[in-house]
């Protein structure tokens, strides 16, 4: 077969022949397949190898690496219910419906809002005003009232938003006045809970409620109904109202698109109709607001407003919400809610399909709750432009500037003072995909954090745009784990505990996203979290089988934590192959890294990189045991995998998998006579850099594993992959620069020979000071392989993304203080999370 790319002829005159190597190859995996044994003819000496289940006959089979894991032939982890197949009939069923769910999504899912639905309960007939135009949402009002007296949301109590619809259908059946019992139990609730805005969380209060509660109030006394108007509570609300009122920019508000818009009802005194007009979005509605919108057309006539109003009770009968359309938030968060429970994989096609929609309906100065809307905010924005980067759609950051205040900070609508968690969270995860040269994302992500972080610590998480389950917590693994150093089914594990299929939204009334809050996605999660741990279980019984068949002791990382850690990245099952390789080729390597640092005898590690050269088990009987185990497992695991990906690329890749071993034990020998054979050799910073990059094989370690994602690579593919690719270089540069940067902070650096030390000696600088040059190389290197991992390209995106990964893992084990037993205990804790099956409950 044709080999994937141009390979530089082998250095060594001894090497044997490409068709000898193929041949010896095959008979070495036909010997393993049949489990017996075979011979292989060098020259006039004949060599019998094993098996690996004979050999494997007199070995203690027991690997060991830290103190916290030991791996054994059978790796115990937790047995999963009896009830959870890979694949059952609820599983199934979830999926379709799921999958019904996007098909179907059309303007949003929502619930009622009383308090809009009494604003056009208002409306007079244009045939006979002293009738309600839309009198169905009258009976609606009728029909709606709580137990309490109350109108508003009824699954969960705020009293803002109990308060703010109460009055408003008090004043709507006033305005037709029926229902007087109904009315004077709404007026007993408003008097007996009127009070507990005292106490009410501020964080917590509807969209507007300041404005719109007193100018409602004002009414109501007008009308002579009956309510406590002199009471502290509601003086403090209506001077507050005042105050605001004396700040609102008139000429702006009537010039430019601005939140004022939304709560046009409550601004009557100061807004100008004819100007007002001239702000009416597309569809004929005032930011898609049906009180706001039914205030202008009260005030105007305008056809255009009614007409607006029409069409959504044609689609909800006989209530409003509070806003519609919210296409793009439902779509959004409908696709950020699969991918944070680890469920996304199984709708490939339906979130490109959403996600269509979305970038299509972007607008230029950032995305809102539903496509005609004229005022973006940062909360729909950023989780907009994240999600199209990450899956390969080309968008700027640029478009943030339009959410800074006048002293450079963000905040969510333009004009606005007060921020929510929830909006902010959206704009540091969004930081966090940043690419080379956003420096506004960099700006944003100083100034988030800092917030978020001063708000997990004061306990102050209540949201001013939502009411969710857990959202403190949230927070707080967002900034313990940032998306460049999370593993998303570890974050996947916490979400199924922080979701809430409940959650709730905050505008002017409380407010649900029926097809963003929904049971059905939690209760997929988690049959899928356990289906996907029974296949993580098989893998790791694998390589626990295939590690300890050759009685190895692991260097630094067990093959079990370096499993874990690309089934935490990696997981989907179609990578199972993959993951095995990963972790199969990188075991090895930590192994020879080892090898060639610490093994005394510097002719057996030549004799060693012969025997790897030519391919040729001869040359490694006579190696000491330790490195003649080391080539056999290399050998036979190298033969076996490099068939595997032959078959999935439809080509003989052993060339290019013996190259890349190759020219990696060549460095490891080079490295083995300048740094221990007695050779001092002065550095400079660049050039340290270049020769760390080549020192941590990240070729060998990760191109195998590429060859068996799935995906046949052709030359321009592996040219984008290889040790020149800028992808491969700047995640090389960055793993060089993390590991210095993370033994310096641990005070773990070898005789100097480290970036730090190297950039203090040429700037002649503090250790601090050039702490922060490499520092700032290093998130360069990395902002470099985020765009490399998620740009436009023809290579395909599963390729460079475990490129991506590996930086993933190297951070998550070498983060704070690597060494320290609390570190190791997160560790293992970690990996018992990841291993314990969730409870399904109901599903």
């Amino acid at each position: 077969m044709e080999s994937l790319c141009q390979l530089p002829a082998a250095p060594n005159t001894l090497a044997l022949s490409r068709g000898l190597a193929n041949g010896r190859r095959n008979l070495a995996l036909q010997a393993r397949m049949n489990n017996g044994s075979a011979g292989f003819s060098h020259g006039k000496q004949t060599v019998s190898i094993q098996s690996r289940s004979k050999r494997c006959a007199g070995i203690a089979l027991k690997a060991t690496q830290s103190p916290q894991v030991e791996l054994t032939k059978e790796v115990q982890l937790p047995t999963l219910p009896a009830k959870v197949e890979e694949k059952n009939e609820r599983w199934e069923t979830l999926v379709k419906e799921i999958k019904e769910i996007f098909r179907s999504m059309n303007d949003g899912e929502t619930n009622a809002s009383a308090y809009d639905t009494a604003w056009v309960a208002r409306i007079p007939s244009t045939e006979e005003p002293s009738r309600p135009h839309f009198p169905q949402t009258v009976d609606w009002i009728l029909k709606n009232q709580l137990e309490d007296g109350s109108w508003g949301e009824p699954t969960y109590y705020l009293v803002f938003d109990r308060l703010i619809c109460t009055l408003s259908c008090v004043l709507a059946l006033k305005t037709w006045n029926v229902a007087e019992d109904q009315i004077e139990k709404g007026l007993d609730y408003l008097r007996n809970h009127v009070d507990e805005i005292e106490t009410a969380s501020e964080s917590l209060i509807t969209s507007g409620f300041e404005v719109a509660f007193p100018s409602m109030l004002n009414e109501a006394k007008t009308l002579g109904i009956d309510l406590p108007y002199d009471r502290p509570s509601i003086q403090k609300i209506v001077q507050f109202r005042e105050k605001k009122m004396s700040r609102i920019p008139v000429q702006v508000m009537h010039s430019v698109h601005t939140t004022l818009l939304y709560t046009l009802e409550a601004l009557q005194e100061v807004v100008q109709w004819d100007k007002i007009l001239k702000l009416q979005s597309a569809d004929g509605s005032f930011l898609s607001s049906a009180s706001s919108t039914a205030a202008v057309y009260m005030k105007t006539g305008d056809k255009k407003c009614l007409e607006f109003l029409q069409s959504v009770l044609d689609r909800f009968g006989d209530n409003l919400p509070c806003q519609y359309p919210i296409d793009l938030f439902e779509r959004i968060w409908a696709v950020d809610t699969i991918a944070r429970l680890g469920i996304d994989h199984l709708f490939k096609k339906e979130i490109i399909e959403t996600l269509d929609y979305v970038y299509k309906y972007a607008g230029k100065q950032g995305v809102s709750w539903g496509r005609d809307n004229t005022v973006p905010d940062v909360d729909d924005t950023c989780m907009a432009l994240r999600l199209m980067r990450l899956y390969g759609y080309p968008v700027s950051s640029d478009l943030i500037e339009f959410f800074r205040d006048d002293d450079g900070n963000f905040i969510c609508f333009p004009g606005q003072t007060h921020r929510g968690v929830s909006d902010m969270f959206n704009l540091y995860r969004f930081s966090q995909v940043a690419f080379p040269g956003e420096k506004i994302l960099k700006e944003a992500e100083s100034f988030v954090e800092t917030y978020l972080k001063d708000c997990v610590k004061n306990n102050n998480v209540d949201d001013k745009w939502s009411c969710k389950k857990a959202l403190g917590k949230e927070v707080a693994r967002g900034l313990e784990y940032p998306w460049r150093r999370s593993f998303p089914r570890l974050d996947a594990r916490e979400y199924l505990e922080h979701y809430g299929d409940s959650d709730v939204w905050l505008a002017k009334t409380i407010y649900l996203i029926y097809n963003v809050t929904n049971p059905k996605y939690l209760q997929l999660a988690k049959l899928e979290f356990n289906r996907l741990q029974a296949i993580y279980k098989k893998e790791t019984n694998s390589i626990a089988d295939w590690w300890n068949s050759y009685g190895l002791e692991a260097a630094s990382l067990s093959p079990e934590q370096l499993h874990f850690a690309i089934a935490s990245t990696l997981s989907e099952p179609e990578f199972a192959t993959s993951r095995i390789a990963y972790t199969k080729f990188n075991s090895i390597e930590n192994v020879l890294v080892d090898l060639f640092y610490k093994h005394e005898s510097t002719e057996d590690l030549k004799l060693l990189c012969q025997a790897v050269e030519e391919w040729n088990p001869s040359l490694a009987l006579s190696l000491p045991a330790q490195l003649k185990t080391t080539f056999n497992v290399l050998y036979e695991t190298l033969n076996e995998l490099a068939g595997e990906a032959s078959k999935v690329q439809g080509k003989d890749v052993f060339p290019y998998f013996h190259e890349l071993r190759k020219k990696q034990m060549e460095v490891y020998m080079k490295l083995r006579e300048t740094k221990l054979g007695g050779q001092s050799v002065e550095n400079s910073l660049k050039e340290y850099i270049d020769l760390g990059k080549s020192e941590l094989g990240v070729a060998v370690r990760l191109l195998p594993s590429v060859f068996l994602m799935g995906e046949r690579l052709k030359d321009l593919d592996l040219l984008c992959l290889n040790e020149k690719s800028r992808l491969q270089d700047q995640l090389s540069e960055f793993l060089r620069l993390y590991i210095d940067v993370q033994m310096h902070n641990n005070s773990r650096v070898p005789d100097g020979n480290n970036a730090v030390a190297l950039s203090m000696k040429e700037s002649n600088c503090t250790a601090e000071e050039a702490l922060c040059h490499v520092e700032a190389k290093m998130e360069a290197a990395f902002d470099e392989l985020v765009h490399e991992s998620l740009k436009p390209s023809l290579v395909p995106r599963s390729c460079r993304r475990l490129m991506f990964e590996h930086a993933r893992i190297t951070q998550f084990f070498l983060h704070d203080d690597f060494t320290s037993p609390a570190h190791m205990q997160k560790i293992a804790e970690a990996m018992q999370r990841f291993y314990t099956p969730v409870p399904v409950g109901s599903a």
